[in-house]
């Protein structure tokens, strides 16, 4: 698929797919790269399926039948169906190999999820499970709903006048992007959102954070966003995924993320 200045803004994080910026004095995380045990989630694969994963991953074909499936979905109205998330912490026992990565929470999707309970309310990280979990099933109906409302038609403006597709098209590319770096089809398995350190020289981070958007839409979006919604939680994550192979890897390793409050519902831009 066709690079874009799309991707040079939304796509770098998210493997290649976000606007995001590693997590900056940050001295490290006790998220380790690979476990061995990996938590399955429920999550139905990516619309490549098995024929193109694998030894058999073909990335253009891959993508072909990722925009071919995406096309086809119907988007509606409704509300986001966060699902639940149990509130009993678990804790691997000493010498798993999970041991290192904390103590969890486990969603109904079968997503080991790692915060803090006082910091990241259980909304924010299930609507976060389902952004994550939207690029592993190609679901662009749940996708939209994660982001923020009025981040849709700003981003659909600025495509149609900077770029030669839409927001299905970068979304297809985002589901590629990542299905690339796992070698075909994948499920999530581990999300972990963390508070953000601080910067050391007073800078704004969420100001940072939404300086790319802000360059491709050409004005201040940061202070836009600020008047549209009522809260905006800095923070940064961490994604696991089980590819194709059936390895639990790192996906996406401590980049930073803005997530807006609204109405007392969480949205994430990009």
């Amino acid at each position: 698929m066709k690079n874009s200045k799309l991707l040079a803004v939304l796509l770098a994080a998210v493997a290649g797919t976000q606007c995001l910026t590693g997590c900056s004095g940050k001295k490290g995380s006790n998220v380790q790269l690979y476990a061995d045990t990996a938590a399955k989630s429920d999550t139905e694969s990516a619309a490549g399926g098995s024929e193109f994963s694998g030894d058999n991953y073909q990335k253009e074909e891959y993508a072909d039948q990722l925009l071919e499936y995406v096309n086809s979905i119907e988007v509606d109205d409704s509300d986001l169906d966060l699902g639940s998330v149990d509130d009993d912490l678990i804790t691997p026992e000493e010498g798993a190999v999970d041991y290192d990565l904390g103590s969890y929470r486990l969603s109904s999707g079968g997503i080991k999820l790692y915060y803090n309970a006082d910091d990241f309310p259980r909304e924010l990280m299930l609507t976060f499970e389902k952004y994550f979990e939207s690029f592993a099933s190609a679901d662009y109906n749940n996708y939209l709903k994660c982001l923020f409302p009025e981040y849709i038609p700003e981003m659909e403006a600025a495509l149609a006048k900077n770029e030669d597709h839409d927001m299905k098209a970068s979304f297809v590319s985002q589901c590629s992007n990542l299905a690339d770096k796992m070698h075909g089809d994948f499920k999530i398995t581990r999300i972990k959102v963390e508070k953000n350190a601080e910067q050391e020289d007073g800078t704004d981070s969420l100001e940072e954070y939404f300086k790319p958007l802000s360059n491709y839409f050409g004005k201040d979006y940061y202070s836009e966003v600020k008047e549209q919604c009522d809260d905006i939680i800095d923070a940064c994550f961490y994604v696991m995924a089980e590819n194709a192979y059936g390895q639990e890897t790192m996906m996406v390793q401590g980049f930073k993320i803005a997530f807006a409050v609204k109405d007392g519902k969480y949205y994430t831009f990009g």
